[in-house]
């Protein structure tokens, strides 16, 4: 309790109003929100329930980022990692054939042995010991990485035989268009809450695509083609708890998979 008050008083003195916090806040969730979606659908591929990854999705979002709040005093939001579950998916489940349970047990794994040099601190070491340009690197590749799949997604760039190559114009692309200048303009102008206003605009450009007008099933990702009204409330899907096979993670053909899967908790 002590902590957070000296936190409150830290922010009054820099200048921070409880409206910029819940501002920032509300920016930081409307920015991120699009992982509940997007991470069962690319995880989805490898062939687990897209609403059990759903359910697992906002589970691990929710206790993390209160835990990063409460515990470790800090306002961070805590999710999946863009670009480590689509190594999960693609490189190693669909490109090496690791089963999925097999592929989960090496994720486990790979976190039990981060938190052991995390508590033993020995992370900072390794840290430390890799060149800067390798960590800059690695950072550089994955947001590139990031970066194409969201061009899939928008359908600029398709499969084509032997690598890939660029899609059609639609209605698709072009409302993707629409909201990256949308966020650039109001960036660039500084207006406040930039990233709320671009969501909520191009949240409106795509909502007739599919119902009044274009293709929706141009989406590229699985079968999230259309999101369509079902209710403010589901019930769960736990069909993924315990699914992971511990033993199997430990057969020296997935070992480089999961020596991978902590490589992206360093970069």
């Amino acid at each position: 309790m002590r902590d957070r008050l000296e936190r409150y008083f830290q922010l009054q003195a820099q200048g921070s109003t409880w409206r910029t916090e819940l501002l920032a806040a509300a920016t930081m969730f409307i920015a991120s929100v699009y992982i509940v979606i997007v991470n069962p659908a690319i995880l989805s591929q490898a062939g687990m329930a897209y609403e059990a990854v759903l359910t697992a999705t906002v589970l691990v979002c929710t206790f993390s980022s209160i835990t990063m709040g409460l515990y470790a005093n800090n306002p961070i939001l805590v999710a999946p990692g863009m670009g480590i579950n689509a190594y999960f998916t693609y490189a190693v489940v669909l490109h090496k054939h690791i089963p999925v349970a097999t592929a989960l047990g090496a994720v486990f794994w790979s976190g039990v042995i981060f938190l052991l040099l995390s508590i033993f601190k020995v992370r900072n070491k390794i840290i430390q010991a890799i060149p800067d340009n390798v960590r800059y690197g690695s950072a550089a590749g994955i947001g590139l990485f990031i970066a194409l799949i969201g061009l899939f997604n928008a359908g600029f760039i398709v499969v084509k035989t032997p690598f890939i190559g660029l899609g059609e114009l639609n209605s698709l692309t072009l409302t993707f268009v629409a909201g990256l200048v949308i966020a650039a303009v109001l960036t660039v102008k500084r207006v406040t809450g930039a990233l709320i206003l671009t969501v909520l605009l191009t949240t409106l450009l795509a909502y007739p695509i599919g119902r009044w007008y274009g293709d929706a099933s141009a989406v590229n990702f699985g079968h999230a083609q259309l999101v369509l009204w079902d209710g403010w409330l589901a019930w769960p899907d736990f069909s993924l708890l315990f699914q992971l096979d511990l033993l199997g993670a430990w057969h020296w053909s997935v070992l480089p998979a999961a020596f991978w899967f902590i490589v992206y908790r360093y970069v």
